[in-house]
């Protein structure tokens, strides 16, 4: 049960308090007295209580005095005031009540009914205010503790308010003034603060429509990401290093077959991905290999490994492209070695002038004919590595003499929000102007026609061959 609310009157009469606190305690209200102000202050100063009600005109420290000592004290100052006249004063009497903080003034002889309600009514304010101040309280509490730097600014870009992380990037004295690093803010923009990189983000706060003097603000949020960006760039130094000892250091040397390959790594992402390929001697053929790993990093890098190793195993054991793809397949299934591969296989009989394709969800090959239009070496695209039950097939494709063969990644040839069959037909586009080039200045040609190294957002490679 909520106790009643305590209410300190002061008033040198005596019967005058007598009536007044027999009012108040009848509405309900628990009463101390004070004989003065001086006592009114004091008792307020050791027991703060809900209200004060202080008669004007008291000797030595009148209600007025008593009233502007309760309102410069910081213990006190919330406290709500009623002046109390035991006769009437003139206007500016009131107003110079109110001046002094004073939160109501009613003149004598007061009816219990009007007391009791403007008391509740001051009562329910100050309520009000301590709750507003209660959230301010923990609004603070809660900006301060953020461990990222929050800052508001106005319009002109001045700091309005910070919180005690950004203060203690940018000294306390900062309320007012514009931070150079923070001149014009953009969301997703990095800003370095000697030896640290902060993240930034912007959020407008539009200006309150009720409030015809309300303005614009913008609340900036800079997060440290120092130190996941070393270990970004850590995990890229080791990923990257895993990823170049999957590539061959040297590509076979054939009597009828010339071979190129080029891989670059996504510089813009930061972690390298599961791009890879191979070339693979077996027994009467030559197997051109490349395959692209789901994912980024480190796993990428190393999951793109062991099914490099796996593939070998199986080559080398005698089993045909297909048969090797479906046991691929079954190792990434039964082994969860990885969520997701796209590969393709392409088999170079040495003396046969067909070359046999097992793709598993790969684009196609590019086939630049020695007398012909290039085209794409196209066929059924089979199931991604990765699928319970998933199954590819084989299928042969021309490869005579001066013809051209290049397998790559979908880094190659895809573009944001554009379709495949459209970023497939840029890349044929582009080797029509190709003419009988090497090797070498092919693959020069469709990078520059279809890749911005510069800003990367998947890794490229790409296995070319000739039939000499």
């Amino acid at each position: 049960m909520a106790s009643e609310p305590v209410i300190l009157l002061a008033d040198d009469d005596d019967v005058g308090r007598y009536v007044i606190a027999t009012m108040l305690r009848r509405a309900g209200f628990a009463v101390r007295e004070a004989a003065d102000g001086d006592q009114a202050v004091a008792e307020a100063l050791q027991a703060p209580p809900d209200l004060a009600v202080l008669d004007v005109k008291m000797p030595g420290l009148n209600g007025f005095e008593a009233c502007r000592r309760l309102k410069s004290s910081e213990p006190t100052r919330h406290i709500p005031v009623l002046l109390l006249s035991a006769t009437f004063l003139e206007t500016e009497a009131q107003v110079e009540g109110l001046e002094t903080g004073a939160d109501a003034y009613l003149t004598q002889p007061v009816e219990a009914p009007v007391l009791a309600a403007t008391i509740r009514s001051l009562l329910r304010a100050r309520s009000a205010e301590a709750e507003v101040r209660l959230a301010a309280r923990e609004w603070r509490t809660t900006f301060d503790a953020i461990t990222d730097a929050v800052a508001v600014l106005n319009a002109d870009g001045a700091i309005e308010r910070a919180n005690r992380t950004f203060r203690a990037l940018f000294g306390e004295a900062i309320d007012g003034t514009r931070i150079d690093a923070l001149a014009d803010p953009a969301a997703g923009d990095e800003v370095t603060l000697g030896d640290r990189v902060f993240r930034v983000r912007v959020d407008p706060v539009a200006p309150d429509p009720s409030d015809p003097a309300s303005i614009a603000r913008t609340v900036v949020t800079l997060s440290d990401v120092t130190a996941s960006k070393l270990a970004l760039a850590t995990e890229r130094t080791i990923s990257r290093a895993l990823q170049q000892s999957l590539l061959p250091e040297r590509l076979p040397r054939r009597p009828e077959l010339e071979l190129h390959a080029w891989h670059v790594a996504a510089e813009r992402e930061l972690i390298v991905g599961g791009d890879w390929y191979d070339v693979v001697e077996t027994e009467g053929s030559v197997w051109l290999v490349i395959a692209d790993i789901a994912g980024h990093g480190v796993a990428a890098a190393a999951q793109a490994g062991q099914l490099r190793h796996s593939l070998r195993v199986y080559a080398n054991e005698g089993f045909t492209p297909l048969e090797t793809v479906h046991r691929l397949n079954e190792l990434v299934t039964a082994a969860e070695l990885t969520e997701m591969a796209t590969m393709c296989v392409v088999a170079i009989d040495h003396d046969a002038e067909r070359v046999r394709v097992v793709r598993a969800g790969h684009p196609p090959p590019l086939l630049l004919p020695g007398d012909g239009a290039p085209r794409l070496a196209d066929g059924p695209t089979g199931v991604v590595l990765g699928v319970v039950g998933a199954r590819c097939s084989e299928y042969e494709v021309p490869f005579r003499s001066g013809d051209r063969l290049v397998l790559y990644t979908d880094g190659l040839i895809e573009r944001p929000g554009e379709i495949i069959d459209d970023s497939l037909a840029r890349m044929v586009t582009a080797a029509a102007e190709a003419g009988g080039e090497e090797l070498e200045e092919l693959r020069g040609r469709l990078v520059r026609s279809l890749v911005d190294t510069s800003s990367l957002r998947d890794d490229v490679a790409l296995l070319m061959a000739r039939r000499r």
